[in-house]
């Protein structure tokens, strides 16, 4: 895949998205494993806007644009709200991947539907995405 974004945007990008979000992603205070969560959540995102996929909007919200399947229109990832959080809820306690997609769902405004169809490359990236402001 050809690299239309140099490292160093992506990262200035990334770090604008983490910012403008408030997420913690301090490393320092995270153990091993969190540690290494953490890293392949933001390589993953980083590879996808070194890649043109996503892109961080005026508002500091990822943009991203699925390669693959009939989902073609840019995802937009609004910060989540406390109803973000409530989608969970209406899952039951091992519906562990019905959870994450509502929640998907909630932060984007689309159907869980979506997600659920979605290839897993262009999943992949979403779920990343979303596991780091659940974080």
């Amino acid at each position: 895949m050809e690299q239309k974004v140099g490292r160093e945007v992506a990262e200035a990008e990334f770090e604008r998205f983490v910012d403008t979000m408030d997420l913690d992603v301090d490393e320092t205070r995270m153990d091993g494993e969190d540690r290494t969560s953490y890293r392949d959540l933001k390589e993953r995102i980083l590879r996808a806007i070194e890649h043109g996929h996503l892109v961080v909007d005026e508002k500091g919200q990822p943009v991203y644009t699925p390669r693959a399947g009939t989902q073609a229109q840019p995802i937009i990832f609004h910060e989540p709200t406390g109803a973000s959080f409530m989608a969970m809820d209406s899952k039951k306690k091992d519906q562990n991947v019905a959870k994450m997609y509502a929640v998907m769902a909630d932060m984007t405004h689309l159907d869980a539907k979506v997600f659920a169809s979605m290839a897993a490359r262009d999943l992949k990236i979403c779920q990343a995405i979303v596991t780091l402001f659940l974080g």
